[in-house]
């Protein structure tokens, strides 16, 4: 797991440093990898001139590619990182105040490929989606709204049943009615997991599903 690394800064800034440090070494030292932005950017609000919140959005930016928050000893008088607690929670990352530390998680221990390979297909989706979105913009999907994703979510499982030799019968054309409120899993859940599906279904064409 990447764990961000969140304390105080601001204040007795070296001992700040010191403290974060010693927090990250013991992420590392736990197998964990450890991302520690008081080392990242360490007294650079002394050494340049760049705005706090170019800091603040950056350390932000870092903390969306975690999979978890340590929390040093004291973070509660910092107001940064509150607010980076609040960021986390809102996306479902856990937290943890050192010194507890998260176990390895049974998945990257079983299955290592699987797991590098799936980080590493979600930032080529990204790197994907910066380039298409400069061509299409949001047009291609603000004209048409859910009623088009639904389309283009369609159009490509009809081309994925077709290439791997289903043969496909339509009896008669889809009708658009009202949506309906699920009683289960959330329109979210439900478009993460075609996320997760077509992720998954890459790992196991490249044979690393599973190990």
């Amino acid at each position: 797991m990447i764990l961000y690394i969140a304390g105080p800064y601001r204040g007795d800034v070296a001992v700040n440093i010191t403290n974060a440090e010693s927090v990250a070494v013991a992420v590392w030292r736990a197998g964990h990898v450890a991302l520690c932005p008081h080392l990242n950017t360490a007294f650079w609000d002394q050494k340049y001139d760049i705005d706090d919140e170019r800091y603040l959005d950056g350390d932000l930016a870092l903390l969306a590619r975690c999979d978890g928050v340590v929390l040093v000893p004291g973070w509660e008088s910092s107001r940064g990182t509150q607010a980076e607690v609040v960021f986390a929670a809102a996306r479902g990352i856990p937290t943890w105040e050192y010194p507890e530390l998260p176990p390895l998680h049974p998945t990257e221990v079983r299955s290592p490929r699987q797991c590098a390979g799936f980080i590493d297909i979600v930032m080529q989706m990204y790197r994907v989606h910066l380039e298409k979105n400069r061509d299409y913009s949001p047009a291609n999907i603000m004209g048409t709204g859910y009623i088009g994703l639904v389309t283009r979510l369609w159009d490509k499982v009809a081309r994925l049943l077709n290439l791997s030799g289903f043969r496909i019968t339509i009896a008669e054309p889809a009708v658009f009615e009202a949506p309906r409120n699920p009683a289960n899993e959330s329109i979210d859940d439900t478009l993460l997991d075609l996320a997760n599906y077509g992720v998954i279904g890459q790992l196991l064409r490249r044979g690393n599903w599973g190990r």
